[in-house]
């Protein structure tokens, strides 16, 4: 099984860290033809697909996004991100799409790709609205078969720090759902998810969490990791004999590779109070 994975392209105008004259679309191009190249069997887009102006506006560069990715002619799974709901509907995204930006389940023979679509929205001065009122269908997908699952969202949940990260190190209550650390113990109390891909941080991570692989996937776009050269990160992942193999391309590369299976198939020995430990004095003369 082989995903193509791109996030966080950002395509319009010149916002944040974007590098002024460089367009997202070439970079787009490339990505399609590299997913043609390696026979990917889907692709998976994380969402933020434009930097948002006016609704107008909005709609014209999501349509010169949009029209890229359907260069590829096998099936594509997008999820949303904060940009793209900043001045349009999930409906005018539909729209635009022509498909649904709702949470499905997608089956991948051994394996299933949950791209679960709750708020994200952002708001500013308070971050985003909670998971929970969609976390029951979410639970329920996971629940409704006994394969591996890849959840899909554009906002990670893992909790992992915001040290050094240009937007989030001075807010990180806009890096993930304010009760994330709830839905990650819904879905690992299923044991079955596998893994976990991410978008909206613009970097490269990896947390383990109760063997619950979280990934985010670096942006197309950004360029606080990587200089004057914006990352035009894109990537792949595999999953064969047991393992998963993820590599990101660019000007940010990172390669990965462990074992995928379901959180349960290999228990995680719960952690310890937070009660310090009784440190036992060394002997004399140590």
């Amino acid at each position: 099984m082989k995903i193509a994975i791109i996030t966080d392209i950002h395509h319009g105008p010149l916002s944040h860290n974007k590098k002024a004259g460089w367009s997202a679309l070439p970079v787009v191009d490339r990505f399609v033809d590299h997913a043609r190249a390696i026979g990917a069997d889907l692709l998976l887009d994380l969402g933020d697909h434009i930097s948002d102006t006016t609704r107008e506006a909005d709609r014209a560069v999501m349509a010169e996004v949009v029209e890229r990715l359907a260069r590829f002619e096998g099936e594509r799974v997008h999820v949303l991100g904060n940009h793209d709901v900043a001045n349009l509907s999930i409906e005018d995204n539909e729209e635009i799409f022509g498909s649904s930006m709702r949470s499905r389940v997608v089956d991948l023979g051994a394996l299933r790709l949950i791209a679960w679509q709750p708020d994200v929205r952002l708001i500013r001065g308070k971050g985003f609205n909670p998971a929970q009122p969609h976390l029951e269908w979410l639970v329920e997908a996971l629940l409704a078969d006994e394969r591996p699952a890849i959840i899909a969202t554009h906002v990670p949940v893992s909790g992992h720090s915001q040290v050094g990260n240009y937007y989030f190190e001075g807010a990180p209550e806009y890096a993930t759902y304010p009760d994330h650390a709830e839905v990650r113990r819904a879905v690992e109390e299923t044991g079955r998810a596998a893994m976990w891909l991410s978008g909206h941080v613009h970097w490269n991570t990896l947390t383990n969490v109760r063997n619950v692989k979280h990934i985010t996937v670096q942006s197309l776009s950004e360029r606080f990791t990587t200089g004057e050269d914006p990352a035009e990160a894109f990537a792949e992942l595999e999953i064969a004999d047991g393992r998963f193999a993820l590599r990101v391309h660019g000007n940010d590369p990172i390669e990965l590779s462990l074992p995928f299976h379901r959180s349960a198939d290999r228990p995680w020995i719960a952690p310890r109070s937070s009660a310090r430990p009784a440190v036992t004095p060394e002997p004399a003369g140590a």
